[in-house]
């Protein structure tokens, strides 16, 4: 069984090579930018039309016509970037999300290339790039024989730069696949402002919060550079601080998300979740404000880290409905506790006396409720 599977490491390329790199990032958003007005106005003019990317890439030719510069640049990137308008525009019909937005130059964006007849290359700690030549990088995977790449994203993040090999690999974890899964080995999990999740076992995540620490320095470094005169040298400088940050922010997070769904998905063979609609909990119109608190703990993002490292090893996420009332159920009798407050933490059941956290209890019982989906679903 196959695999996706993406690597990123970083790339170290020379002022001539960030240069270019830098004129197919531009080159790219402005393509991206003109065919997405067009296409506005040509939807403005008849409501049925319809995007046609191939119609589009036809286009190109005569748009390089007029400019001219669009032509030192990786011509497969400017494809790529009418491929990417069109899933974008196709996915806002299909109701699948929102509008596309025109790519700002402020914001970190990357361009993708194809590997055609083995158009990029990696040796050992050296990449070759269509149209960049060979770039120093960080080669730290072991990356396996088997593993066939197809697209390739050079990405700016701040003042770094990054490669993405797109493509797919056998299954490493061929016998985990192969292994019949134990119900026994599951855990429920629950959502926790205050630490993540907390377990079935009783256990809670206790993830660091990353982003509220680090409030002071982001408040300082923006103001420093909101004071700095725009365009200047200074400015550059202070905004340049300012995403370095925020990107140390980021990849704290990554790193621990990531090691906590890896330990997850080693040690059970089933999860159970609740499917907690996010969006609407972090929209300005939920009468409870979460605020800091829920952008710093990242759930949505976890809960995909570990869907697909469950995946690989043929285990499963299996999610239960949002309305089912697992906090305000007992998880000794059943009794449901319809007076219980968003403020109470701790609760005892009046049918049964059996003192209960509420995030622990909620937990067991969305791993009861998980189980019961599950031996519900086998014997259809």
């Amino acid at each position: 069984m196959k695999i996706k599977k993406t690597y990123k490491f970083r790339i170290y390329p020379k002022p001539s090579q960030k240069e270019l790199i830098e004129k197919t990032l531009g080159c790219v958003r402005q393509v991206y930018n003109d065919f997405l007005a067009m296409c506005i106005e040509k939807h403005a003019e008849n409501p049925d039309f319809k995007i046609n990317k191939y119609d589009l890439i036809k286009m190109l030719p005569e748009y390089k016509e007029t400019f001219p510069y669009l032509k030192e640049v990786d011509s497969i990137a400017l494809q790529q970037a009418i491929i990417h308008l069109h899933i974008a525009y196709t996915n806002f019909f299909r109701h699948n999300a929102e509008f596309p937005k025109f790519k700002k130059k402020k914001n970190d964006h990357g361009y993708t290339t194809m590997n055609v007849i083995s158009s990029v290359r990696l040796n050992g700690n050296e990449i070759q790039i269509p149209k960049i030549g060979k770039v120093r990088c960080i080669n730290s995977f072991n990356i396996p024989d088997d593993f066939s790449f197809t697209t390739v994203t050079v990405v700016k993040q701040g003042h770094a730069y990054f490669v993405c090999l797109n493509g797919e690999q056998e299954n490493t974890f061929v016998e985990d696949v192969q292994k019949a899964l134990d119900p026994t080995n599951s855990i429920g999990l629950d959502f926790s402002m205050s630490s993540l999740y907390v377990d079935s076992d009783g256990k809670r995540a206790e993830m660091p919060r990353f982003y509220e620490d680090s409030l002071e320095k982001l408040a300082k470094l923006s103001r420093n550079a909101s004071r700095c005169k725009k365009g200047s040298k200074n400015s550059i400088k202070a905004y340049a601080k300012l995403k370095k940050l925020q990107q140390h922010i980021v990849n704290q997070k990554k790193d621990y998300l990531h090691k906590l769904s890896y330990k997850l998905a080693n040690q059970y063979d089933y999860v159970f979740v609740e499917d907690l609609d996010i969006k609407s909990m972090q929209s300005k119109d939920n009468d409870i404000k979460f605020g800091l608190e829920l952008l710093d703990r990242c759930y949505s993002t976890f809960l995909n880290l570990l869907s697909y490292k469950l995946e690989w090893r043929g285990k499963k996420l299996i999610k239960v409905s949002r309305y089912y009332p697992s906090s305000k159920t007992c998880s000794c009798c059943g009794y449901k506790n319809d007076n219980l407050t968003l403020s109470t933490r701790n609760w005892t059941c009046p049918n049964c006396g059996i003192h209960h956290n509420r995030d622990v209890n909620a937990a067991i019982n969305i791993k009861n409720e998980g189980l019961r989906l599950l031996a519900l679903n086998q014997t259809i």
